[in-house]
């Protein structure tokens, strides 16, 4: 240092904790201590009699994980494999539950559905999409809102994957609030990506790749009763009431509150051209698309045929995506954690833990000798308080784990309550629960405090109108008795 010369002081360095390689924070490093505690806890607490103690230490490991999956402590993906390693290692189940979840044929839709997001994401092909929708409705704000969400739910038909359509529609829509006039933080801004974010992932839980809350719920089902929902059976259950009626409820809800001037008339949207490389992708989509909706003739899994239409997308000569998409490590990281969440229904029934916690559920909602139509408003709601504390990762398994007892104390067909989850899951309060819709918000530049009051009272109309019609769509297809 010359003389005369000031030295600089250094900042101030937050003190950290290492984990696995992964730096912590004070606060992250005390919640994962707190999730410790707790798991055991859970795991030396006495079992129930007749109960092994094994179901314990394997609550005390899930319960771990999902305040774990709840806080972000730590990467969902890392406190996966944290519960993985823990359930082998102590014996709660066998390894074979452990792993289950990755061999699962809706993990499988997860992955394909991920690659051809992002192919068509590379190539334009959804970008093309949307801008030959959103350019045809420009007449008012409202009208460019339902313009939006048109768009984005025929993306959810293109593209079965939530994270790959927002890719796709957010940079569109930011481009279009900025044509139209509306400036960051303003009522058209955040009005127009809260119905790309909040109001696309509503309304694709009518479409059963559309977003992964659907695929998780269905692979639960499977994992833990055997369950096989076929493309075209979810879409008869879900698309009319979770799908179209949820799409006009989120349009009239965004722009009551919201409300936005008229675009200005002088911007237009422009129009790509379609590419050699995205007319592949369509090609692919097609196929695709047209096997989805004949599973019941052919018999082949939704997710093989995702699987397959992703691979195609690397495939020299035919595909977009170079050959080490494959092993991208964004995409194998939220495998591995959907693989988990999949897994954990698993252990939780081989454990023995399933049944305490669906026992003290269904005590708790009061379902003995009660009809179906009260098992189903109970698995609906129930599923809701629980994905709002656990979020989507934690509360699908335990909740998915309550269904055998409500089917059985109220003559509710063992399908349709583990389907319940799906409209009970719509009910989304914060934006937490669900990772898509915090990523889409961040991307869309809106903060989520701004997103809550929208998300709550849409939340609250969900259970008032949108649970209880979906249950009289349900008895009407005689699905419900």
């Amino acid at each position: 240092m010359r003389t005369g010369e000031l030295e600089k002081p250094t900042p101030k360095q937050r003190p950290r904790l290492v984990l696995f390689g992964y730096e912590l924070a004070l606060w992250r490093a005390a919640v994962v201590l707190l999730a410790v505690m707790l798991a055991a806890g859970i795991a030396l607490t006495p079992a129930p009699q007749g109960v092994a103690q094994k179901a314990m230490v394997a609550l005390g490991l899930i319960s771990m994980t999902v305040v774990l999956w709840a806080t972000l402590a730590i990467p969902p993906p890392l406190a996966a494999a944290i519960f993985i390693g823990l359930v082998i290692v102590t014996g709660a189940a066998a390894p074979a539950s452990a792993i289950s979840g990755f061999l699962s044929s809706s993990l499988w839709l997860v992955f394909g559905g991920l690659m051809i997001g992002a192919a068509a994401e590379r190539t334009g092909f959804g970008r093309f999409i949307a801008r030959r929708f959103l350019g045809r409705f420009r007449s008012s704000f409202s009208a460019l809102v339902l313009g939006v969400i048109a768009g984005s739910t025929l993306l959810t038909f293109l593209v079965p994957s939530n994270i790959g359509r927002l890719a796709i529609t957010i940079p569109v829509v930011l481009a279009l609030a900025d044509d139209a006039g509306y400036r960051l933080g303003s009522n058209g801004h955040v009005g127009l990506v809260l119905i790309a974010v909040v109001g696309n992932f509503a309304v694709g839980q009518g479409v059963l790749p559309g977003n992964l809350l659907n695929m998780m719920i269905i692979g639960a089902g499977e994992t833990l009763y055997g369950l096989d929902v076929s493309y075209m059976h979810y879409l008869l259950l879900c698309a009319p009431v979770l799908g179209l009626a949820k799409g006009l409820l989120v349009w009239r809800l965004l722009v009551w509150m919201y409300p936005a001037p008229a675009p200005r008339p002088n911007g237009e949207v422009r129009d790509d051209r379609l590419g050699p490389e995205a007319k592949r992708v369509g090609v692919i989509l097609g196929a695709a698309i047209l096997l989805w909706a004949t599973d019941f003739w052919h018999g082949i899994k939704p997710g093989w045929v995702a699987l397959a239409a992703g691979a195609l997308c690397v495939v020299p000569g035919i595909g977009v995506l170079p050959l080490r998409e494959l092993v991208n490590p964004q995409r194998l990281l939220i495998i591995v954690w959907v693989g988990t969440v999949l897994s954990l229904a698993a252990v939780m029934t081989e454990s023995g833990a399933g049944e305490l916690v669906s026992n003290a559920l269904a005590e708790l909602a009061g379902v003995e000798g009660r009809s179906p139509f009260y098992g189903y408003f109970a698995m609906a709601y129930l599923s809701s308080v629980i994905a709002t504390l656990a979020t989507f990762g934690g509360g699908i398994p335990i909740a998915a784990a309550t269904a055998a007892e409500v089917s059985a104390a109220t003559g509710l067909p063992l399908e349709t309550a583990v389907m319940a989850l799906a409209p009970g899951m719509s009910a989304m309060f914060f934006p937490y629960i669900a990772s898509p819709i915090v990523v889409g918000l961040a991307m869309g530049r809106v903060s989520q405090r701004a997103a809550i009051p929208f998300m709550v009272t849409l939340a609250l109309l969900t259970w008032v109108l949108i649970i209880p019609l979906n249950g009289l769509w349900w008895w009407l297809i005689g699905v419900l008795p």
